[in-house]
């Protein structure tokens, strides 16, 4: 249903849950400038508003709406940035009261009646969720894999945005005060594109009670943000970048590009692909760098169709540095060269059966997964085609794509040697 254009809500009917779940989902291109302000947001929603004017009056309230849930949090997928609400309360035919009206209600007050004064957010408020996220922040930097895969996603992106972390970072968030952040809210409110979900079993009254009052909120009109993938170049160099920490534990990371986006025609065969190399517990950076040669603390591979990034990590001892990425790109080369048993390609699949048939009884999932289907319609693939399309994955199709994954960047942080 389409509240405005740009803004649109989506009613899910799933009778297996005994909760409803709500999703309130802003989209925006990924932008440096704006990161920060936008994390703040999120946490200045879960925090307070203008009616419930405290934390404490927020908590008490979702406990009297029997134990409901509101998160909020930021992610990037592609080029784009999301801010997000979601909420879980219990089924109004298993209690008293109408907990999904109270839940839009809550939804209401946090998006248009946000706690404010002449100047922008309260004062007292910002200033103590803005020292919260930099105490946070300053903390990532004792992470050292999350440090490591920001620097590996500094050398492999050219686009600054989208090397940018989804949470900001604590040079960026110094910089905001209560008045650009606020000033960023009502632009926000103007110019994202705004998806609401709901999923659980809702009755026709529950669905045309929602369907008014979203309807009567005072949403406008934007031009919607039709795109989400981002592409670039692969380069001829690979981008190499060197740290000393004092760490006992070094990491090596790898970035590749690879060509398939999702929902393509080799979308299944990337699963496997990276299943085999490093997804699994009997992949072969798993079995080869860490079980056979010892050279790991852990090995694995994760890739993204979104950006067409795929990183290989792995824990060493810095001694090992040249002999773990000489085993960790033979790996690749492995696939390339159509080193895969029957065995491997087999327990690949039904490992990834069984994860897809498991996302199947997660209510996020669900709304993640009918997210992306009304995002790319054209890209979306039935679960009776996604299965008949993993079970038609070949050896000589992950071979095909293993032959043009491209090494683009490498980031070692080195720690102290720690000898045989």
């Amino acid at each position: 249903m389409k509240i405005k254009n740009g803004v649109n809500l989506h009613i899910i009917k799933e009778t297996k849950f005994k909760t409803v779940q709500f999703l309130v989902r802003f989209r925006a291109k990924m932008s440096r400038a704006n990161v920060a302000k936008r994390v703040i947001i999120s946490n200045l929603w879960e925090t307070s508003n203008a009616v419930l004017t405290t934390n404490q009056q927020f908590q008490r309230k979702l406990s009297e709406m029997y134990g409901a849930s509101f998160a909020t949090g930021v992610s990037k997928k592609g080029d784009n940035h999301f801010l997000n609400i979601g909420m879980s309360v219990v089924n109004s035919r298993f209690v008293e009261g109408d907990t999904v009206t109270d839940a839009v209600e809550l939804l209401h007050q946090a998006l248009f009646m946000p706690l404010i004064d002449e100047i922008g957010f309260d004062e007292a408020t910002f200033a103590r969720e803005k020292k919260n996220l930099l105490h946070y922040l300053a903390s990532t930097r004792e992470d050292k894999s999350y440090v490591a895969s920001m620097r590996l996603s500094e050398l492999f992106f050219e686009d600054k945005n989208l090397s940018t972390p989804s949470i900001s970072t604590v040079e960026l968030m110094e910089h905001e005060t209560r008045q650009s952040v606020f000033e960023y809210y009502k632009k926000m409110l103007l110019t994202d594109t705004i998806d609401i979900w709901i999923l659980g079993d809702l009755s026709a009254a529950q669905e045309a009670s929602v369907r008014t009052y979203f309807s009567d909120m005072p949403f406008t009109d934007r031009e919607p943000l039709s795109t989400v993938f981002y592409e670039q170049e692969t380069a001829n160099i690979v981008r190499e970048k060197t740290e000393k920490e004092a760490v006992n534990q070094s990491i090596l990371q790898l970035a590749y590009s690879h060509p398939v986006k999702y929902g393509d025609s080799d979308y299944l065969t990337m699963q496997v692909l990276n299943g085999l190399l490093g997804g699994f517990s009997h992949s072969k950076l798993f079995t080869n760098v860490r079980e056979k040669e010892s050279l790991a603390y852990y090995a694995n591979s994760r890739f993204d169709t979104f950006t067409g990034f795929l990183k290989i990590s792995a824990g060493i001892d810095a001694g090992q540095r040249s002999k773990a990425l000489t085993i960790i790109r033979a790996q690749v080369r492995a696939l390339a060269q159509g080193d895969i048993s029957d065995s491997e390609l087999d327990q690949t699949k039904n490992m990834l059966r069984n994860a897809y048939f498991l996302s199947l009884d997660s209510p996020s999932n669900l709304i993640e997964q009918a997210y992306i289907k009304q995002l790319l319609p054209d890209r979306q693939l039935s679960q009776a085609e996604w299965l008949q399309r993993l079970d038609a994955v070949t050896k000589a199709d992950v071979v095909r794509i293993a032959k043009i994954l491209n090494l683009q960047a490498l980031y070692f942080m080195e720690g102290e040697s720690l000898g045989d």
